[in-house]
C-alpha cells in the first residue's frame, strides 16, 4: 500500500534532526527538493531512508503532475565548517575608460582550516547561492554585467 503524501512527510520528519551531519540533495544540482528542503539527518542510514521516501513522495506527486522535475537523489555529509572567502583588490597602473583606476582582484576560498584550495586572479566572480538557496537568474546576470 502506498502511503499518503502527509504520511511520507511525517516519516521523513521523524528521521530528521536539527543538527544532523547528513543531507539528501540532487546529485546534479545540489538542490534539496520537497520534501527534503532544509532537512538534516543524524546518520547516513537515516538519510538513505529519507531519500527512498522522497523518491516515493515525488513518484506519487508525479501521478498528478507528470512535469514534476526528476532528481537523482544522493546522500551527502556536511562539511565540518563554512568556507572561508577572502577577496583582495590592489590598484594597478593606468585607468579604465570610465576614469576609475585599474585594479587587480584575487579571491581565495578555503575550508576547515586547511590551506587554500581555490584561487582566482582577475576572474569574474559571481555568487550563485545565498542562504543555501540558488539565486535567481536575473541576480546572477546583474552580477556578470557589473563585471564588464
Amino acid at each position: 500500500m502506498v502511503d499518503s503524501l502527509d504520511a511520507i512527510r511525517q516519516k521523513i520528519g521523524d528521521l530528521a534532526s536539527e543538527d544532523g551531519d547528513f543531507y539528501v540533495a540532487c546529485a546534479e544540482t545540489d538542490d534539496c527538493p520537497a520534501p527534503l528542503t532544509g532537512r538534516r539527518f543524524p546518520t547516513e542510514a537515516a538519510a538513505d531512508e529519507a531519500a527512498d521516501l522522497a523518491r516515493e513522495y515525488r513518484a506519487t506527486l508525479r501521478e498528478s503532475d507528470p512535469d514534476l522535475p526528476h532528481h537523482r537523489l544522493a546522500v551527502y555529509e556536511r562539511s565540518g565548517g563554512p568556507l572561508t572567502f577572502v577577496s583582495t583588490r590592489e590598484r594597478t597602473a593606468g585607468q579604465r575608460e570610465n576614469g576609475l583606476p585599474r585594479t587587480s582582484r584575487s579571491v581565495v576560498v578555503s575550508g576547515d582550516g586547511e590551506r587554500e584550495w581555490l584561487r582566482m586572479d582577475n576572474a569574474p566572480l559571481v555568487h550563485v547561492r545565498q542562504d543555501g538557496e540558488p539565486l535567481p537568474d536575473d541576480a546572477i546576470e546583474r552580477q556578470l554585467d557589473s563585471k564588464l
